[in-house]
């Protein structure tokens, strides 16, 4: 049965589960002075970066554009922008305005450290009253766009919490909600089986070439993904081939039809499972997610992962008894029922469902409480 959650309706038709003012870094150089403002106004989040100045090309449309999605994300009410010069600030700037928030922002050239810090405070400070007037509606579930990811994989990852993952994401599916799946290197080996979900045959082949494509990258630097991928710790956990680690993977995506692929923190244009081509590294991944408009995350761990995201709250799930109990303060949910007291996925699952209503309504995720985020968005060529 279809449930609601309490969100923050925007302008632009969006929801969003939290309402923070983003302090957004326009490039490395101002990430001080992002993290100053933050820590003298509460009810803001510092997004910060590295790099930006000095790259070009598709990484540099990489970087305004991933800042710029960030800034969309509907869990954002207004965004403020620390720059270094007002022509690099406007190229994130426009790119944010079209989705009706606040957006304004301050810069260090002429101003210096002090007074640039001054400004934005009090910048933000009239920004973060503004969004404390907005307050929670009952909101539909199909409002939601979840991102599902997995880090520090074992056996039983694929036996709990992916698969618990997958029939979170099958019921916000099939409730007219959004779900995106990434990390295109956890699908090596598997890759053909996921294709054939696909909708229809063009999405099923950019699909696959997105897969493929990576591969020959990483087979033309040298490398031999059979060695690298599992990880370390995926094959202390028992994974032994880059197959079975990519079945697990798969499994957080649950069984509906994958109805479109997207390129690097790009945004669906349509409802139901989309396929995000990111990579697989939980930082990178993450940002990307955030930058793709995902409200809320849900990550699957066997050995442990306690990272998150600024801007999309990150739930993870376990169902590995020993990290459950050694990494209890960064783990939300307990998927372990499934292997100590055989307990269905299906049941599981749909206790998932009802937590992420209650995060989507206002629960915090541990990495929100301890602050264990980061931001890093991915970048392919070098700076010059």
């Amino acid at each position: 049965m279809a449930k609601t959650f309490l969100g923050y309706p925007r302008e632009n038709g969006t929801v969003g589960v939290r309402n923070w003012v983003a302090v957004v870094s326009v490039m490395d150089n101002c990430n001080p002075v992002t993290r100053a403002i933050c820590a003298q106004v509460d009810g803001t989040i510092a997004v910060t970066t590295l790099f930006v100045r000095g790259q070009y090309g598709r990484d540099l449309e990489i970087a305004y554009n991933t800042l710029a999605g960030m800034g969309r994300n509907p869990n954002i009410a207004a965004v403020l922008l620390v720059g270094l010069e007002e022509q690099t600030t406007e190229e994130v700037a426009r790119r944010i305005r079209p989705a009706g928030k606040p957006v304004e922002a301050v810069h260090l050239q002429p101003n210096g450290t002090i007074n640039c810090v001054a400004e934005g405070t009090r910048r933000a400070l009239r920004l973060v009253v503004r969004a404390s007037n907005a307050r929670r509606r009952s909101c539909a579930t199909s409002e939601l766009m979840l991102g599902v990811q997995c880090g520090g994989s074992d056996t039983t990852s694929g036996l709990t919490c992916n698969p618990v993952i997958g029939r979170l994401s099958d019921r916000v599916v099939e409730e007219g909600g959004t779900v995106i799946i990434s990390e295109t290197s956890e699908f090596f080996g598997a890759e053909h089986l996921f294709a054939a979900r696909a909708a229809s045959p063009a999405i099923a082949k950019a699909f696959t070439d997105m897969v493929v494509r990576l591969e020959r990258e990483a087979m033309s630097q040298g490398m031999d993904i059979r060695g690298t991928n599992p990880t370390p710790d995926n094959m202390r956990g028992g994974l032994t081939t880059i197959e079975e680690k990519a079945l697990g993977a798969m499994a957080k995506s649950g069984t509906s039809r994958l109805r479109g692929v997207l390129s690097y923190g790009e945004a669906p244009s349509s409802k139901g499972l989309h396929f995000l081509d990111a990579p697989a590294p939980a930082v990178e991944n993450l940002t990307a997610l955030a930058a793709a408009g995902c409200q809320l995350v849900f990550f699957g761990t066997g050995v442990g992962n306690p990272i998150g995201n600024m801007v999309s709250p990150t739930a993870k799930v376990s169902g590995n008894v020993n990290t459950l109990r050694t990494m209890a303060d960064n783990i939300d949910f307990d998927a372990s029922d499934i292997l100590e007291k055989k307990a269905s996925v299906g049941a599981v699952g749909d206790r998932l469902y009802d937590y992420a209503i209650e995060v989507a309504s206002g629960t915090r995720t541990s990495s929100e409480i301890l602050d264990v985020r980061e931001t890093a968005i991915s970048r392919f060529a070098p700076t010059i």
